[in-house]
């Protein structure tokens, strides 16, 4: 998955998957309408700089971004908070 110029994503990042980049993706979940999804997300030297300062700067091992790309090279990554949907239950 890539990130397009003006769109915006809620993903869950591992600090450790961020060592082992290969070929340019990492595995992140995105957060869609509530849903976990599994996703390899394409990454850039620009975009790891700035997810790699994020969790030095809290020592985090685990994070909620929201990444917006608003240019060919730049993102704006923040924290964010992700309210998952709750199944709907029939109840007799």
């Amino acid at each position: 998955m890539k990130i397009g110029i003006g769109q915006r994503f809620d993903l869950e990042i591992d600090r450790e998957d961020l060592d082992y980049v290969e070929g340019g993706t990492i595995i992140a979940t995105w957060y869609h309408m509530g849903n976990p999804i599994y996703i390899e997300l394409s990454v850039n030297k620009t975009m790891m700089k700035e997810i790699t300062k994020f969790f030095d700067r809290t020592g985090k091992k685990t994070a909620l971004f929201s990444i917006t790309r608003v240019s060919k090279a730049k993102y704006i990554v923040e924290p964010t908070v992700v309210l998952l949907n709750k199944g709907k239950t029939k109840e007799n």
